[in-house]
């Protein structure tokens, strides 16, 4: 994928900063420090969690002008090397930076990656597992998830028992649970055993659990879930837990173009 030329600018206006009177709106320096993408940086914001130059600043839209100090919970922040990894999240880890009870997508990679404070992209709950995208910039973060880059996510997934042709049908016209109207791009059978029950579920946007949710409405359970596409990029080879490391120019060509990995 070409970087816009809006994009290029600012991702050289946050690197260098080289003119004494350029700036960058704070939630844009934020993202580039890894720190999050842009609601939670926003909600970081807000939340009185930044200053500037001793000042606690809750204006996401503040400016940071050359040779301010901005830090973040306490401790001084800058733009880091931008990283981009495509990783195999196994079951049981959470798609999370840190949790204080259970381990999380950052713990299981290598210490030396820690310093460039990276993040998943999107979710995967607990229990599920497959591909998922772990940055630290927080604007491809943003890009990447917002609806109106139409990006799919493919997943394959074992139900608990088989699942009538009819129940087949009412899902792919979409089910209703919790008071939401739940309805998959597309949803078919595949052959994998046990027969019956195991099916492609192809998503758009997306809420929180969301094929979880259809199955129970269909008196049905899932056993496992697996994240095999975003977009294009295909998971079939990378083995749980491992990760490659990518340019972003790299990324956006494999999720528009394809690529298995």
């Amino acid at each position: 994928m070409i970087l816009s030329k809006e994009r290029k600018t600012e991702q050289k206006k946050m690197i260098t900063m080289n003119d004494p009177k350029s700036s960058v709106r704070l939630n844009r320096y934020l993202a580039l420090c890894g720190v999050g993408a842009r609601r939670k940086v926003e909600e970081h914001i807000l939340a009185g969690k930044v200053s500037i130059n001793g000042e606690v600043v809750t204006e996401p839209g503040r400016q940071v002008m050359e040779g301010d100090i901005v830090m973040f919970e306490g401790k001084e922040i800058s733009p880091v090397e931008q990283k981009y990894l495509i990783f195999n999240k196994p079951c049981g880890i959470l798609s999370a930076v840190e949790d204080s009870r259970e381990r999380t997508v950052i713990d299981i990679l290598p210490p030396e990656l820690d310093k460039y404070r990276l993040f998943p992209v999107g979710r995967l709950d607990r229990e599920s597992e497959g591909l998922m995208i772990l940055t630290n910039d927080g604007m491809f973060s943003q890009e990447l998830i917002h609806p109106s880059k139409g990006i799919t996510k493919t997943y394959e997934v074992e139900l608990r028992k088989p699942l009538p042709e009819e129940k087949l049908i009412e899902w792919a016209k979409g089910v209703e649970c919790e008071g939401l109207n739940l309805k998959p791009i597309s949803v078919r059978r595949i052959g994998r055993s046990p027969l019956q029950c195991w099916f492609e579920v192809v998503l758009g946007e997306g809420i929180k659990r969301e094929i979880r949710l259809m199955a129970r409405s269909l008196g049905n359970d899932v056993r496992r879930l697996i994240r095999r596409r975003i977009g294009k990029l295909e998971l079939r080879e990378l083995t749980a837990g491992s990760y490659i490391s990518v340019s972003m120019e790299e990324l956006w060509s494999y999720i528009k173009d394809g690529k298995i990995v």
